[in-house]
C-alpha cells in the first residue's frame, strides 16, 4: 500500500500544531494567531492579501484568525495612505506587547521540537516544507 503524502503531512502538522498550541496557551494564543502576529510584526503595515501570501492561507482562514486579534485590539486596521480602498494592518502597542510575551514561549516550543527531532531532521523538515510550498 502506498503511503498518502497528504495524510502523512497533515498528521505531522497536527502534532506540530498541538505542541505549539500547548506552549502558547500560557499567553492566550494559538499558533495560527501567533503566526499572524509574527508576520504582521515583520511586514507592517501590511494588507490581507500580503498576509495571505506570506502565510499561504486562503482569505476565509485568514479572516477567521484575524477577527479575534482585531476585536481584542492587538491588530489595528486603517485605510492605506496610498490607496483608500486598501486596508492596512499593523500591530497595536498591545499587539506588539503580546507578540514580545509570546516570542520566548514560541522559542521554547521550537527548542523542544529541535531537541526531539535533531538538527538534521529539522533541516530536512524545513527543506521538504519549502519544496512543498514551492509546488503551489
Amino acid at each position: 500500500m502506498d503511503e498518502c503524502l497528504n495524510l502523512s503531512l497533515r498528521k505531522a502538522s497536527r502534532v506540530m500544531t498541538q505542541i505549539y498550541d500547548d506552549y502558547l496557551s500560557s499567553v492566550g494564543l494559538r499558533v495560527g494567531q501567533f503566526s499572524i502576529l509574527r508576520a504582521t510584526h515583520f511586514t507592517q503595515p501590511t494588507t490581507n492579501s500580503a498576509l495571505q501570501e506570506v502565510l499561504v492561507l486562503d482569505q476565509t482562514t485568514l479572516t477567521r484568525n484575524l477577527k479575534p486579534l482585531i476585536r481584542d485590539g492587538y491588530i489595528t486596521v486603517r485605510p492605506s495612505d496610498e490607496d483608500k480602498r486598501l486596508k492596512e494592518l499593523s500591530l497595536s502597542n498591545e499587539g506588539e506587547t503580546l507578540y514580545q510575551q509570546a516570542l520566548p514561549v514560541w522559542q521554547e516550543a521550537q527548542d523542544k521540537i529541535t531537541l526531539e527531532l535533531g538538527d538534521s531532521c529539522v533541516a530536512s523538515l524545513l527543506a521538504v516544507s519549502d519544496a512543498v510550498v514551492g509546488i503551489k
